[in-house]
């Protein structure tokens, strides 16, 4: 035997001769002293250690919410259902623009208050056969004067007794609801394209020929604010013009037809946008 051989042969069963074990029993036991200490994380030092107090866990990062939270009052403003408290965002004959309301079963009675514990702030009203656009019974804002309505940020016509079509529908009932008298009966007209609203004015010809080229002329001229479409523009010039009893704003009119004629009277030419500025007033109103 080499003498290498003979030398670790000699080492190895002093081990055994030792201990009385095993040798593979020590080499093990040596390797896994090695890997213990190889592994063992560094200290961290102490300050470096957050608390619990410290630790962001899941359930104090807030969750996205999902869509919008409803928190407006029937009688308000809206774009979907879900903003209203009640439930509905309606857009029918009863006014024309969408405005948050709640189902409701008899008319002529207090609609539940939309947040709970709060006083009566809706009546619900019901409609003949001829509503022509459902539901025809839904909860309408209660109001004391027209001031109370246009609190809603809604544009309502009027605070009165309901009606319909100039009906009284509950003679007995003193209470009074905001309310647009001047669109029942017609089929509403969508706030965002104003399509169809001309039919609404079939006996305004005149002003409303005034509207149509007032609004044509901030449109070619580029005084339309962005998102505002010319249909919508004259609508609302209409509504600005006659109000719900039928009653025309002569001042209102004469302003939008002297930009009207003065447009069309430079037509083609370079002044088509100056002229009717010089003429009329530098800041036209946009309906």
């Amino acid at each position: 035997m080499p003498r290498g051989n003979i030398a670790h042969a000699q080492v190895f069963a002093g081990v055994e001769r030792a201990s009385g074990e095993p040798l593979l029993v020590h080499l093990l036991s040596l390797l896994s002293c090695l890997l213990l200490l190889c592994c063992s994380p560094a200290p961290v030092p102490k300050d470096a250690v957050s608390t619990p107090t410290d630790a962001t866990t899941d359930a104090d990062v807030a969750p996205e919410t999902a869509g919008c939270v409803p928190f407006k009052l029937t009688g308000q403003p809206c774009d979907d259902a879900c903003e209203c408290l009640g439930g509905l965002c309606l857009l029918n004959e009863y006014a024309p623009f969408r405005f948050c309301s709640r189902p409701c079963a008899e008319g002529g009675s207090f609609c539940e208050p939309d947040k709970p514990g709060a006083p009566y702030n809706s009546l619900c009203v019901d409609f003949p056969s001829d509503f022509v656009v459902p539901p025809d019974r839904f909860c309408a804002p209660l109001c004391q004067s027209l001031l109370d309505c246009q609190k809603t940020g809604s544009p309502w016509d009027s605070c009165e007794q309901v009606v319909w079509k100039g009906n009284l529908l509950y003679s007995t009932l003193p209470d009074k609801v905001c309310i647009s008298p001047s669109a029942q009966g017609h089929k509403p007209v969508d706030p965002d394209t104003c399509q169809g609203w001309e039919e609404l004015y079939n006996q305004w010809a005149e002003e409303r020929l005034a509207c149509l080229g007032f609004c044509e002329f901030l449109d070619a001229c580029q005084f339309l604010p962005p998102g505002r479409s010319a249909p919508c523009c004259a609508f609302h010039c209409m509504t600005d013009m006659v109000d719900a009893k039928g009653n025309v704003d002569e001042k209102w009119f004469q302003n939008v037809r002297c930009y009207f004629d003065n447009y069309q009277a430079f037509s083609g030419t370079a002044l088509v946008c100056s002229k009717p500025l010089d003429v009329c007033g530098e800041d036209p109103k946009v309906p």
